[in-house]
């Protein structure tokens, strides 16, 4: 059965708590949109779906892990059978597998570096976050892209990506920004999202003759479960404006770039 309303499609991954859930309140509250909202764990996604729409009338659970092909193409094709099309695409799932040990490391008041991964551990932390963070992106966006190709309106697709991926954040130095990012902090999750800046690029450049609009949002530091629930960080609803800003672009709208609700972030 094909889905008749006219409404926007937006399929957020991840989006069961966090940025993800709050970018799912914002399309809610606009009253445009259908919201499929993604989780990989079935319940959490159905209880999430409800909080926010009781009535289900405006958010749809979908169950989607992006290390699963099989799950991936599952999604889709439901999403094929119920609504024929996808016009947003979130990629918004990731994660982060250094922070427990680096807050751990706080706690104790160290002052010395972090204790080196053995070369198996590290090759695997590697390869847990570059799963979910690159390839899942890589992975969700390429099913999807079929769907995305009959949206109604140019479609747009949304990489959230972070400040701390940046290449130009971390070397310029007469950045604000510098101090900071030139850090040695966090190299596997910083890795993984300087990458899923090129892929951002790249679908931007793939798909930028059928006027679709693909971008990359950095949304800040956030108060989430994603920094263990340090109280560092701002509200989730403020860190998912720019993403939101991103996925309702017009035709006339930017693409292939990185930004925050401030300014152009460079590569």
């Amino acid at each position: 059965m094909s889905w008749s309303c006219e409404k926007t499609i937006a399929l957020i991954t991840g989006a069961n708590q966090g940025i993800g859930y709050a970018v799912a309140q914002h399309l809610v509250e606009k009253g445009t949109f259908t919201v499929l909202l993604g989780s990989r764990d079935a319940e959490r996604g159905a209880k999430a779906a409800v909080d926010l729409d009781p009535s289900s009338e405006i958010v749809q659970a979908i169950t989607i892990d992006v290390t699963d092909d099989a799950s991936i193409q599952a999604a889709a094709d439901h999403v094929a059978a119920k609504y024929g099309r996808l016009d947003v695409l979130v990629n918004n799932a990731g994660i982060n597998n250094e922070l427990e040990a680096y807050m751990l490391h706080l706690q104790t008041g160290a002052t010395t570096d972090l204790e080196p991964l053995s070369l198996a551990k590290l090759r695997k932390a590697y390869h847990e976050v570059y799963e979910v963070n690159l390839f899942g992106a890589a992975a969700v966006t390429e099913a999807f892209s079929p769907l995305l190709d009959t949206a109604i309106s140019p479609a747009r697709i949304v990489f959230v990506s972070s400040h701390t991926g940046s290449l130009t954040l971390r070397s310029d130095s007469a950045s604000p920004w510098h101090e900071r990012m030139s850090r040695a902090s966090f190299p596997i999750y910083r890795s993984s999202k300087a990458a899923l800046n090129m892929l951002t690029l790249h679908y931007a450049a793939k798909f930028d003759s059928r006027g679709w609009k693909v971008n990359a949002s950095c949304p800040n530091l956030t108060a989430t479960s994603f920094t263990k629930d340090s109280g560092l960080g701002r509200p989730p609803y403020e860190s998912a404006v720019n993403i939101v800003r991103l996925a309702c672009l017009g035709e006339d709208g930017e693409t292939g770039t990185c930004s925050d609700e401030k300014e152009i972030i460079g590569w």
